[in-house]
């Protein structure tokens, strides 16, 4: 789907808030305020996809306002706004409510018929934002838009509420499958964020939450397969969930998980042993950083696995 691509590098510095005042305003439907004497650095990526957008923000230190103006353009999406792992600040003021501050990990729900403020409190501050059609989402979430409701989204959820984004905005082409596919959870997992009506959390807990979990332990085991004290106690402690929980996830898949990060280790030691950075380690070597503590244990499961031992395949 479409990508939309906003970013004041391309003007000359005098040119930057004029640039961001003019065309990033109009583009998102806002008002663009400078908060320091320096001409404002922003960098905006769109994309646009069935029922929903999202949006990646990295700004200096500005103020954006949708105004009564602005509200007037039709636009009644439900909005969640994300602060990704980092150090960055940006607060926000929905429906001239007080100020909110969010830290790296946390969100809140805006709406867009109604006015707000978010300002981004140091420079190199990121933002995303996912707006879902109100035709698409409110069904889901019944009763969720009331003006005295609390913006915050639920903790729990915003971590794989990110990973998804991130994946999405990816420049990597996509198939349609895979579109689908990642949207679908996206709506879950925002529905679940905000809090959504009994009947659909079922559903979404047993599809979007339980797929966007395995997915992201099983990239937590790619990066940190290495480490010999990794275990399911280590893998549910690091993601908030019970280890039975972790097991039942490899289990709907299949298989295990110990038979799973069995095969993502052998796999790094296979990898390994045929790439020239590792050519002066001994096959030893290779084993613990493939984070295996036993080396006959290591060749036995190598042979079965790939029909051929370490040293042979090397």
């Amino acid at each position: 789907m479409a990508f939309v691509h906003f970013s004041t590098k391309n003007f000359p510095i005098p040119e930057r808030l004029e640039a961001a005042q003019d065309i990033y305003a109009a583009m998102a439907h806002i008002d663009v305020e400078s908060l320091d004497k320096r001409a404002p650095e922003i960098e905006t990526k769109l994309r646009l996809l069935p029922g929903l957008s999202i949006g990646c923000v990295t700004a200096s230190k500005i103020a954006v306002h949708r105004t009564e103006k602005h509200i007037r353009d039709g636009n009644d999406d439900f909005s969640l706004l994300l602060n990704p792992p980092g150090r960055t600040l940006w607060s926000a003021s929905i429906d001239r409510s007080s100020d909110h501050l969010y830290q790296p990990g946390l969100g809140c729900l805006s709406f867009g018929d109604r006015p707000g403020t978010i300002v981004f409190r140091d420079a190199g501050t990121r933002l995303l934002n996912l707006n879902v059609s109100r035709k698409l989402f409110e069904p889901l979430v019944a009763g969720r838009n009331k003006p005295e409701m609390q913006p915050y989204l639920k903790i729990e959820v915003i971590p794989l509420l990110i990973q998804c984004v991130d994946e999405l905005m990816t420049d990597s082409p996509l198939s349609c499958d895979n579109i689908l596919e990642s949207t679908n959870r996206l709506v879950e997992l925002a529905a679940l964020a905000v809090g959504a009506s009994s009947d659909f959390e079922v559903h979404a807990r047993q599809n979007g939450l339980k797929q966007a979990r395995l997915k992201a332990v099983k990239a937590d085991l790619l990066v940190n397969a290495g480490l010999g004290e990794l275990s399911l106690d280590w893998v549910s402690k690091r993601h908030g969930i019970s280890p039975s929980y972790v097991r039942a996830l490899f289990e709907q898949e299949g298989i295990s998980f110990t038979e799973y990060l069995l095969k993502v280790r052998l796999q790094r030691a296979y990898d390994c042993l045929l790439h020239p950075a590792f050519a002066l380690k001994t096959i030893t070597d290779i084993a613990y950083l493939s984070g295996f503590n036993n080396v006959s244990w290591f060749y036995k499961a190598f042979k079965q696995r790939f029909g051929i031992a370490p040293g042979e395949l090397r």
